[in-house]
């Protein structure tokens, strides 16, 4: 009888998913318990490599926003259907050409919206 291993890798097991995901996206949408956030396509430019694990975030407005992560690298970790940034865990998915980051958005945790560059 053969066993298969009860473990996750890393990535993506679907590699679709994965070209999906890599490249740039424009944040364009943030709601959470805070006051929901519409955004201009070019002014919060995140781009996924998943072959290096690194987020790379440009901010090309002055104004900060706290549900925004700052310009800069960031190390994330993604596998299926999760990716986590900064400890923590988004479930992501994409729906209509756009990708979502959700953590608990039910509980009035962050929802994230992108539509690609």
């Amino acid at each position: 009888m053969f066993i298969a291993p009860l473990f996750s890798c890393d990535k993506s097991d679907d590699p679709n998913e994965q070209d999906v995901l890599n490249g740039k996206w424009n944040l364009v949408y943030v709601s959470c318990e805070c006051q929901p956030v519409d955004l201009e396509v070019g002014e919060h430019i995140w781009t996924f490599d998943l072959s290096q694990n690194k987020l790379n975030v440009q901010n090309n407005v002055t104004e900060q926003l706290h549900t925004i992560l700052e310009t800069g690298s960031y190390e994330i970790n993604v596998t299926q259907n999760k990716i986590n940034i900064l400890a923590t865990e988004y479930d992501y998915y994409f729906e209509n050409n756009k990708l979502y980051l959700a953590d608990h958005p039910e509980s009035d945790g962050p929802l994230i919206e992108f539509v690609r560059d």
